[in-house]
């Protein structure tokens, strides 16, 4: 923006070299007081939309960090269970065969642990596959909306110049000088009014979906769970009449 309003006091300089009436002259040396003056407002503008764009950026990666974290937290957990759940079963299996346990009835159980290990690690994957879909909208909206972001800022700093382009400074620098003034309220008053709530909106969508998405995810997760220990104990019991045989 300080980059901009350089350049804007530069044609209004060679306006002033290139305007001969008194009146033009003094009109023109008004609207180079007014660039300077708005120079330091605008950059000191530009300065804090850069700040809160960087702030926004920050936020929301963090909340967004912050969520996949609790979902591997969640997913490694169950991972686990359905990979060593079984192990104690299984290692009672072994023990069983060592001692002359009934070896078909025993591998045969065995064979299906394995089973419903597939099973689980299946159900784990739709669980996954449903909790990234929901991630992923998140994800697109939270690039979508820093996209919006940058793309206002950028017209907000070109907004001076283009102005200067279709307007003639020479001819309507009192015109031009008010067009400076009011272009800066009106940045103000958008970035008040319109940018810094939807910064706070997105803010606070994502930090409300975060919990609901990761406790969605935990609960279908948590359902696995409790099928490891409910095989563990249906196995068991066929561990025992794998047992009975021997006897």
């Amino acid at each position: 923006m300080a980059a901009i309003m350089k350049f804007v006091a530069l044609l209004a300089l060679v306006a002033v070299i290139h305007a001969n009436p008194v009146a033009k002259k003094r009109s023109i040396s008004n609207l180079i007081d007014v660039v300077e003056e708005y120079k330091l407002l605008f950059n000191d503008l530009s300065h804090e939309k850069d700040q809160l764009l960087q702030f926004a950026r920050v936020s929301l990666f963090a909340t967004y960090s912050l969520m996949n974290q609790d979902l591997l937290k969640d997913l490694g957990h169950t991972r686990n269970a359905i990979e060593f759940g079984f192990d104690e079963l299984i290692g009672d299996i072994a023990e069983e065969i060592t001692e002359g346990g009934n070896e078909e009835c025993l591998l045969n159980l065995t064979a299906q642990i394995r089973r419903e290990q597939v099973e689980l690690a299946e159900t784990m994957g739709v669980c996954s596959a449903l909790t990234g879909s929901a991630k992923d909208d998140l994800s697109y909206s939270f690039y979508e909306f820093i996209d919006l972001l940058q793309r206002l800022s950028t017209a907000l700093s070109e907004y001076v110049l283009w102005s200067f382009a279709v307007e003639n400074s020479v001819t309507h620098a009192d015109r031009q000088a008010e067009n400076i003034r009011q272009m800066y309220e009106d940045s103000v008053e958008m970035w008040d009014e319109v940018v810094l709530p939807l910064i706070q909106f997105e803010i606070n969508a994502m930090e409300y979906n975060r919990p609901i998405i990761v406790a969605n995810n935990k609960d279908c997760l948590d359902i696995l769970i409790e099928k490891v220990d409910l095989l563990n104990e249906e196995l068991r019991e066929q561990l025992g009449s794998c047992s009975a045989i021997r006897a």
